[in-house]
């Protein structure tokens, strides 16, 4: 795939090559020229409001079409968008605002940073552009700032990561490469597009004059139903969502109009992927992170996520090593500029190039990546490193559990002693006996049965919050 340097130009191709093409449908549907001239409006709106090229404007709303349609407006303009999580709390998102040095916020209230103006999302111009005249596309250069993505900052102060338009522009092209998206494809997205794993469909769908079907929020009836339907040839799912939806189906098998189910937002269990695959389910099990303009390796062998971890190969143009500490390092041009400082210097959290993952891995003899887990969660018990994610995986094989997460508990002999929480039909009795066969260092001392286990909004087990389950 041979793509402009920057994706406003993708924009404005696609509505010159394909104009009748359909390029987004949700609340209404666009074709490619409806889209360009919104956009251009919209662009035109933006301006009225102060918003100027090479500013940085970010977006806290609930609204999925909202962000969409602001994510292409500051493209045409040739500004960067920081799409924030409406959940963000305000401290914490004025603080980031003023560390990336925000020039404007689009939100239902102001920030008491300094020097952030505020626009109202009601204000007409901004949200339709409606009767204002078209304005001339100013995309930025490749090594413009047109992303700047919020790290969840789950255990601390969120970071700015910051990606360039050719960061981007790399991303898309990997991802094409290995996922074969067309402009007769339709990719449905249902993530949150404040995540990069939910922007980086609208990218791709640009570069390929391939369809969005933008949902707002995640309702497995409609999907299933919008899959059953036959338009839908790829979507992006988190684990949590992909049990959901193979719950809704009760069996059926997808159409093969669907031809990619990409995974990814945190570990894919054995036990869920032999589900999906016994029900027919093409899934693609990947990994990424917002410093890597999203995935950088991905399985869609016949046996994705039958092997616990196990992601794959890297995507063309990426290096993949293991650290000293065992830790995954990548390197390659989609990786970020550095993470967003006062200062403005590039190049925060890069050493060489290489970004270093907060994730232990390992790579086979054929250059396939496995995730072992994060760094923060390792325990150590009796002496023994143990990682929480490897233990579930194993627990999550026993008949009767739905979901489980492990929690290290302080004991004065072992360090830490493993303490399960889990729910489904099984007893605390029977899943005692069941774990005997695991070894000693992977056998938790305690079982407790909860109710559902606390998640972030991608799907995610929130293990400070479990911790907190824990001691309660």
């Amino acid at each position: 795939m041979t793509l402009a340097p920057a994706p406003a130009d993708w924009l404005l191709e696609k509505s010159q090559q394909i104009p009748r093409g359909v390029a987004l449908t949700g609340e209404q549907t666009l074709s490619y020229e409806e889209l360009e001239s919104q956009t251009s409006r919209l662009a035109a709106g933006l301006t009225t409001q102060g918003v100027r090229h090479g500013q940085i404007v970010a977006v806290q709303l609930e609204s999925a079409e909202q962000l969409a349609r602001l994510f292409y407006g500051t493209l045409y303009l040739g500004a960067t968008l920081l799409p924030l999580d409406p959940a963000l709390e305000r401290g914490r998102r004025d603080r980031l605002l003023a560390t990336v040095g925000a020039h404007c916020l689009i939100a239902r209230s102001p920030s008491s940073a300094t020097g952030v103006a505020w626009i109202d999302p009601a204000t007409p111009l901004v949200k339709a552009g409606d009767g204002v005249a078209a304005c001339t596309p100013r995309p930025l250069a490749g090594d413009g700032i047109q992303l700047i993505i919020a790290t969840s900052g789950t255990t601390g102060e969120p970071k700015g990561v910051q990606l360039s338009a050719a960061n981007l522009a790399a991303s898309v092209v990997s991802s094409g490469q290995r996922l074969e998206l067309h402009g007769d494809d339709c990719w449905l997205a249902c993530l949150p597009l404040f995540h990069i794993g939910g922007l980086s469909i609208l990218l791709r769908c640009l570069a390929a004059g391939a369809r969005v079907q933008l949902e707002e929020g995640f309702d497995p009836e409609r999907i299933w139903r919008q899959i059953v339907q036959g338009g839908v040839t790829h979507i992006s799912l988190v684990p949590a969502m992909l049990d959901r939806l193979l719950r809704q189906s009760a069996g059926q098998t997808p159409p093969a109009t669907l031809r990619v189910v990409l995974i990814g937002g945190g570990p894919l269990s054995t036990t869920l992927a032999q589900w999906a695959h016994d029900a027919g389910w093409p899934l693609c099990v990947s990994y990424g992170l917002s410093e890597t303009a999203s995935q950088f390796a991905t399985d869609c062998s016949p046996r994705a996520g039958l092997v616990a971890g196990r992601v794959g190969l890297p995507l063309t143009g990426y290096e993949v090593a293991i650290g000293a500490a065992g830790r995954i390092r990548v390197r390659g041009p989609a990786v970020m500029r550095g993470y967003a400082n006062v200062a403005g210097v590039l190049g925060q959290g890069l050493t060489q190039g290489w970004f270093e993952t907060g994730d232990l891995g390992r790579l086979d003899e054929q250059g396939r990546l496995t995730v072992i887990g994060r760094v923060d969660d390792l325990l150590v018990s009796g002496g023994k490193n143990v990682h929480p994610a490897e233990v579930e995986e194993r627990l999550m094989q026993c008949p009767g559990v739905v979901e489980v997460g492990v929690a290290g508990r302080p004991d004065p002999v072992w360090g830490v002693i493993l303490v399960a929480l889990f729910n489904g039909e099984v007893t605390v009795e029977q899943l005692t006996r069941w774990s005997q066969q695991l070894p000693g260092h992977l056998r938790p001392r305690q079982f407790i049965r909860t109710g559902k286990l606390p998640r972030n909004r991608m799907g995610k087990l929130n293990r400070p919050a479990l911790l907190a389950l824990l001691d309660q």
